[in-house]
């Protein structure tokens, strides 16, 4: 019997322990859910569920790219990321094309978006939107080098 009762305290223990690090993976308290989970058990663990899917989440449904590891503020990275493409285009505008090294050059400076390096500035967020978007293209035979969709 005290077998059985030290096997539910141990896995009472690791469902704390797993719901105060979902937590804190999701911007909320860890300790506060764990101390929560740890004194009510189940009941913290149901009242745990209602609160993330209550629609108070911090959490998007729509994925905007990561501005970096210190940008919080969803509303000021979604001004800097418009700023940034504003820029791209218009520097596109006034030199026709434009390379990643041009980019990382001319571009990062002012509109870094959060991120810490050119390279993962680059990889991480520019390129692949600027793949997704249709009012920018490649251009052909420059490694890298894009142009506004329609300009020949």
């Amino acid at each position: 019997m005290s077998g059985l009762f030290a096997f539910i305290a141990f896995l009472w223990f690791v469902l704390a322990i797993a719901v105060g690090f979902h937590a804190k993976g999701h911007d909320r308290s860890g300790l506060l859910w764990f101390v929560v989970v740890f004194v009510t058990g189940i009941f913290g663990v149901v009242f745990y569920l209602l609160a993330i899917t209550s629609g108070t989440s911090n959490d998007s449904d729509e994925h905007i790219p990561d501005s970096g590891p210190t940008a919080r503020n969803f509303e000021q990275r979604v001004r800097n990321q418009e700023a940034l493409f504003l820029a791209v285009e218009e520097h596109l505008r006034n030199h026709g094309v434009v390379t990643k090294t041009g980019l990382q050059n001319t571009i990062y400076p002012e509109h870094p978006v959060g991120y810490e390096s050119e390279d993962d500035w680059w990889d991480e967020f520019l390129h692949p939107e600027l793949e997704k978007r249709d009012d920018f293209e490649r251009m052909d035979g420059i490694e890298n080098g894009w142009k506004l969709a329609g300009d020949d």
